[in-house]
């Protein structure tokens, strides 16, 4: 049997936990992120960039790689408040593509590319109203590290998904 030191065992843990964050076993506490106005058919929902330690990058409300799913069906208005928590400055959206999907659903993918000074500065917010108007699979991505066409260099990214019907939530994977 192999001896096994203390410093190996909490290597092991860390490691362990590393690779657990963000694959869809942390629940999500909807009621924290989400307010949902069934009658007025308006979601407001909040998105917090901050920095993970366990993860080595930055998220959105603790999610980071897809991991974090936004279901909003066809017609609904959308409250989105972004606020900054990160160490860096961050520009965010709902994008297909190079593209914003909606319009007004966050920061223009072309403005950020040509403005040396885009994106909120750490402990900045601000607010995107648009209506979910056409059914499919979008991302929730901040466009300052990386291209919403392909996948995001920093990992902050997650999925926005309108459905033809049903309810808004929030869920992970």
């Amino acid at each position: 049997m192999k001896h096994v030191t203390k410093w190996g065992v909490v290597a092991a843990i860390g490691l362990a936990a590393i690779g657990l964050a963000g694959c869809g076993t942390t629940p999500i506490d909807a009621s924290q992120f989400m307010q949902v106005h069934s009658s007025s058919k308006t979601v407001d929902l909040k998105v917090i960039g901050e920095y993970s330690s366990s993860q080595q990058v930055n998220t959105f409300n603790g999610f980071t790689n897809g991991k974090m799913v936004v279901t909003i069906p066809v017609g609904y208005h959308v409250n989105m408040n972004f606020q900054n928590k990160g160490p860096i400055p961050e520009a965010v959206g709902i994008y297909r593509h190079n593209h914003l999907a909606f319009a007004h659903a966050g920061m223009s993918y072309r403005n950020v590319m040509i403005s040396p000074n885009a994106g909120l500065l750490p402990g900045q917010s601000q607010s995107f109203r648009f209506t979910a108007n056409q059914v499919g699979t979008y991302k929730l991505a901040n466009v300052l590290n990386g291209n919403p066409n392909g996948t995001p260099t920093s990992g902050q990214w997650d999925i926005v998904r309108v459905v033809p019907s049903g309810k808004p939530g929030l869920s992970s994977k």
